[in-house]
């Protein structure tokens, strides 16, 4: 399998070209040729995205940028968005492309949904339990998002480790009352 990072950037460099080239496909321009270029621009990023050259993405990225900067102060211009925002939109990017690369997983749903109710159970208990520091709740939700994300593209293996690391969180933090 890929390297997670590179596959997170590429999906990063898809997000941020459909965004782009949607917004300026919106956008008129005096001359015959008014979408050429961005529209160009965003099919040779796809593209680039589709084989895997990053570094191709980037660059048809960075023309989108410069194309798209010149309706800065447009009402409906995407701008930036924030941290936890652009993490959402990329990781549907990144699922997919996951998805692609691994191929068809059978998928267990009671396994899945049973998994996800102890990841929910254990993460609500470890935040709720007095004896847990910030450190200790900010682990309950990383170790949580990262097995619900394994969930979510199948990889039923992954979410049970990540699974059995909150288990061992909770214990730790388990104190005197009962659990």
């Amino acid at each position: 399998m890929a390297d997670a990072y590179y596959i997170w950037r590429l999906a990063e460099a898809a997000q941020q070209i459909d965004l782009l080239a949607g917004f300026l496909a919106t956008r008129r321009e005096p001359g015959p040729d008014r979408l050429a270029a961005p529209a160009e621009c965003a099919g040779a990023g796809r593209a680039a995205v589709a084989a895997g050259r990053l570094g191709d993405a980037l660059e048809r990225l960075d023309d989108l940028r410069e194309h798209a900067a010149r309706w800065a102060g447009h009402p409906h211009h995407p701008g930036e968005p924030g941290a936890a925002e652009h993490d959402a939109q990329v990781w549907d990017y990144a699922k997919d492309m996951l998805r692609e690369e691994r191929g068809p997983v059978p998928t267990y749903l009671p396994t899945a949904r049973d998994i996800l109710w102890q990841l929910r159970f254990l993460q609500r208990r470890i935040c709720a339990c007095p004896q847990a520091d910030a450190q200790a709740r900010a682990d309950a939700h990383y170790l949580a998002g990262r097995a619900a994300m394994a969930v979510e593209i199948g990889h039923l293996g992954a979410a049970r480790r990540e699974l059995r690391r909150l288990r061992a969180l909770a214990e730790k933090h388990a104190g005197d009352d009962g659990g």
